[in-house]
């Protein structure tokens, strides 16, 4: 007797095929049951992530309470969960008190767009950094829960609107900005085209600034360099070059004759 065929449940795959199986069929488990939990937050406000595992004791030691004071606020440590992802889910708040240079403080429309780029990089995460109570921390943690909202609109909603807000915010000092500098866009493009352009090349940096303080592709230059870079490329990609000074004077000598 085959003893293959007296035991159809044995692997005949070679020890290393096989663990690369097991560990894709993982992967595709994993996300089946983030598909699960993400449902469940649709129906009901539960932590997920990270936060799922915020201990309410340990959290009032660091303020010299114990846990009663948590849950005697919030009914309960999944409500004090559910509330603190909340805060990562929607930071509306940090994005309206966000303030951009002022465009009259330099000389050049490209001076000005590196400050503001070289700000955002700062208002990000860093590698090994202390973890602190700002903007970039936030927005790490909120990356524990993007995975969820590929199925949960609670996730998504939340996470869209702020990343709105922001978009807005850039349209407007974008706009301040090319009016000061005498400065147009191209044909076909427009504020919103370059202000979500800009908008996603921070947090793609951002994304590299979580893993390494170094340009990826540069280690000689810090990360920042990146962004400051990407951002400088969009820029020029959508606005039209400056016109020569000689026509710029030419069309202010015949604006001047019209009237």
């Amino acid at each position: 007797m085959d003893v293959e065929q007296s035991n159809p449940g044995r692997s005949t795959l070679p020890k290393d095929v096989a663990r690369q199986r097991y560990v894709e069929i993982g992967e595709l488990a994993a996300l089946e049951q983030i598909r699960l939990d993400a449902a469940e937050l649709d129906r009901q406000a539960v932590a997920v992530g990270p936060f799922a595992r915020l201990d309410a004791g340990s959290v009032a030691a660091r303020d010299g309470k114990t846990r009663g004071a948590i849950t005697n606020l919030f009914g309960s440590q999944a409500t004090f969960q559910a509330e603190t992802m909340a805060l990562a889910l929607s930071a509306s708040d940090w994005i309206e008190r966000l303030t951009y240079p002022d465009p009259a403080d330099h000389p050049t429309a490209e001076a000005w767009l590196d400050v503001l780029l070289a700000g955002e990089s700062d208002r990000g995460p860093h590698h090994g950094a202390e973890p602190a109570g700002d903007y970039g921390f936030l927005w790490a943690l909120w990356l524990s829960t993007v995975p969820y909202g590929l199925w949960s609109e609670h996730i998504s909603r939340l996470s869209m609107d702020e990343h709105a807000l922001w978009v807005d915010k850039l349209e407007r000092v974008l706009r301040a900005a090319l009016e000061h500098f005498g400065r147009t866009l191209r044909d076909g493009t427009t504020v919103t085209d370059l202000a979500a352009a800009l908008a996603n090349a921070v947090e793609g940096a951002w994304l590299n600034q979580c893993l390494t303080a170094r340009h990826p592709g540069d280690p000689s230059e810090p990360i920042a360099t990146a962004v400051r870079r990407s951002g400088l490329l969009l820029w020029r990609g959508a606005v039209a070059d400056p016109a020569p000074s000689g026509a710029r004077s030419s069309r202010r000598r015949g604006s001047a004759s019209a009237r």
